[in-house]
C-alpha cells in the first residue's frame, strides 16, 4: 500500500480576480481516510478543490500531489472520481447515457451492476435512469451524480458540498453509503455546511477562514480544543463568530 498521503496540499496561495482567496494552504489526507472541510461561504473550499482538479491552473505559490503526483501531469487524475457542487445535466440527457458518458470518459466499461446497486442504496428507482434529466428534481439529480462517483470505484473521491439538495432519508442514505464503502479502502475529501453530518461520518475535519485552515484535527479534538458540545458550536467559537 502507498504510504504517502493520497492527496497533499503545501503552502497553496491563490488569487482570483487580483483579490487572495487561499492563503499558504496546507493539509493532506492518508490512504483510506475521510475528510470532511468546512468554511463560510467564499471562504475558499470551492476555490482549493478545482487547485487540486487542475481547473484553477495558475496559483501564486505552493504545490498539490496527489498519490505523489503533481496535480499538473493527467496521470494525478487516474486515481479520482470528482462531483461538482453545482452538478447538473442537459435536460434532454436520460440517466443512462449520462453514466455511459461518464464511464467511457473513464475509459470503463459500463458496470450495470453496480449502478443498480447503488441506486438501491440511495433509494433512487433505477427505472428513472430511463428518463431524461429534465424530469429529475434537484435531489434525483444529486444522486445521480453521486452514482456518478461511486461506481467507478477509484481509490479517492472529491465531492464538493455532496450533501446538497438532499432531504433528511437521502442524507441518511447517504452517510450510511459512506460507511460501507470503508470496506473499499477509499478516501473520501469533502466540503459541507453540515457539521453535525461531518462529526458522524469524517475521521479528520478542517475549518477554512478566510483562506486559512484554522483547524485541522479529528472531529472530537475540535470539540475537546473548543470545550464545545457539538461540531457546530466549535466551529463558530474557532472563527470567533460564538
Amino acid at each position: 500500500m502507498n504510504s504517502s498521503p493520497v492527496l497533499q496540499i503545501d503552502a497553496v496561495s491563490c488569487r482570483l480576480g487580483g483579490q487572495p482567496v487561499l492563503r499558504e494552504l496546507s493539509l493532506q489526507i492518508e490512504s483510506d481516510q475521510y475528510y470532511a472541510l468546512a468554511g463560510e461561504n467564499g471562504a475558499g473550499k470551492s476555490t482549493l478543490i478545482k487547485v487540486v482538479l487542475d481547473l484553477i491552473r495558475l496559483i501564486d505559490s505552493g504545490r498539490v500531489q496527489i498519490n505523489g503526483i503533481d496535480r499538473r501531469q493527467r496521470q494525478a487524475r487516474d486515481v479520482l472520481a470528482y462531483l461538482p457542487e453545482k452538478f447538473d445535466l442537459r435536460r434532454e440527457v436520460t440517466g443512462w447515457q449520462y453514466l455511459c458518458f461518464v464511464f467511457g470518459a473513464y475509459r470503463q466499461s459500463l458496470n450495470r451492476a453496480r449502478v443498480l446497486e447503488l441506486c438501491e442504496q440511495l433509494a433512487l428507482d433505477a427505472a428513472r435512469l430511463d428518463h431524461k434529466a429534465g424530469e429529475y428534481s434537484k435531489g434525483m439529480k444529486q444522486k445521480l451524480g453521486l452514482i456518478s462517483c461511486f461506481m467507478l470505484d477509484k481509490p479517492l473521491l472529491i465531492l464538493d458540498e455532496p450533501l446538497s439538495g438532499l432531504d433528511p432519508k437521502a442524507r441518511f442514505l447517504f452517510k450510511q453509503l459512506l460507511q460501507q464503502e470503508r470496506s473499499a479502502q477509499r478516501s473520501v475529501f469533502y466540503s459541507t455546511h453540515m457539521l453535525a453530518d461531518a462529526e458522524e461520518i469524517c475521521d479528520q475535519f478542517g475549518i477554512l477562514h478566510q483562506g486559512r485552515i484554522v483547524f485541522d484535527g479529528s472531529p472530537s479534538h475540535c470539540l475537546e480544543q473548543y470545550q464545545a458540545p457539538t461540531l457546530e458550536q466549535a466551529y463558530m467559537k474557532c472563527i470567533g463568530a460564538g
